[in-house]
């Protein structure tokens, strides 16, 4: 099933100015689509080919006045962490959301949301849809986030279930890298002392990445398939940890020493860290409770439903290949979730 285009679709994408919003409108531009930009970014800020149909709009202060009629929409835009309280996360990720569909209340929704969607708690080794049913609008609290942003992306993800969910599609990528990246493979090299990487679980974890070029794709897929629901998206296989680690290490210069920190260890130290810091309002801690629910165990997607409806066969990287895109310069960064 596919939805019927124009020969020159318009697209609109929030969150335009940032990673995953900027491929994706990237693509779609290359692929022949008349694309609006939207990004809290000034447009003096923008490349200057971009700034023609670039608008800059916080998409939590209220629907966008005088929106250009598009037929389909990307929304990407949101606030990507994980620290921090419960009030800003609810602006940017549940309030922005509904400011969205009111703007373009008849357009196709592709609505990029994250893989903190799961109960942190629940066993990844073999992640489907249905274990966050997004036609189950439940009261998200009865699940025992780890973080506001994993609770604030379920909540959004329901009020798009409630208010669109004729219209929309939902696209739950992993662990986005690639070029670009300024969260996954930077908050990674922070954990470097000493001469080596210091992480936690086994080197036999399997864990499913993705690289931003595959969530561009089935970005452009969504657009044009007539399906709604949710799809996980990742690389087309779960690569093991120390394989994953090694190759970035590798291609950044650094020595591929891997130390492990044994996950009951670390599940105690960030017990105890994260109560300090949130209530103490400190600054974020070195390890959060979040994070290891991402990194003690398997995370592994199960892709069945995406190849089978989506057509999400043979995407653009792997993640081997995918890791040699990656900037051998990169810094560390302080900020961001690299779990989306």
């Amino acid at each position: 099933m596919s939805v019927d285009l124009p020969s020159r679709p318009r697209v609109a994408v929030t969150g335009a100015s940032c990673f995953v919003g900027g491929r994706a409108a990237d693509r779609l531009e290359r692929a022949g689509y008349e694309v609006w930009r939207f990004g809290r970014r000034p447009a003096e800020r923008i490349p200057e080919a971009q700034r023609a149909r670039y608008r800059s709009w916080d998409i939590e202060t209220g629907p966008l006045e005088d929106a250009p009629e598009v037929d389909a929409v990307v929304h990407s835009a949101g606030l990507v962490d994980d620290w921090g309280t419960y009030e800003p996360f609810r602006r940017g990720n549940v309030d922005g959301t509904r400011h969205v569909l009111a703007t373009w209340p008849e357009a196709r929704i592709v609505h990029v949301s994250s893989a903190s969607v799961y109960d942190p708690r629940a066993d990844h080794s073999c992640v489907r849809e249905t274990d966050a049913d997004p036609a189950d609008v439940a009261d998200t609290k009865r699940v025992r986030w780890l973080n506001a942003y994993g609770r604030t992306k379920r909540e959004a993800e329901n009020l798009v279930m409630k208010e669109a969910a004729d219209r929309s599609i939902i696209l739950r990528p992993h662990a986005v890298y690639g070029p670009g990246d300024t969260t996954l493979l930077p908050r990674l090299l922070r954990r470097f002392r000493f001469g080596r990487l210091m992480m936690v679980g086994a080197p036999g974890d399997r864990i499913s990445l993705t690289h931003v070029d595959n969530v561009a794709w089935a970005v452009e897929l969504a657009i044009e398939s007539g399906a709604t629901g949710a799809f996980n998206i990742a690389d087309p296989t779960a690569a093991t940890k120390q394989e994953l680690l090694t190759t970035a290490l590798r291609r950044v210069g650094r020595p591929e020493r891997i130390f492990y920190i044994p996950g009951d260890a670390a599940w105690a130290f960030a017990n105890v860290a994260d109560a300090t810091h949130l209530y103490g309002r400190l600054p974020r801690p070195i390890v959060t409770r979040y994070q290891l629910s991402h990194l003690l165990h398997d995370f592994v997607y199960d892709l069945t439903k995406a190849r089978g409806v989506l057509g999400y066969v043979d995407p653009p990287f792997d993640s081997p290949s995918g890791l040699e895109t990656i900037d051998p310069l990169v810094r560390t960064s302080k900020t961001a979730s690299p779990y989306r």
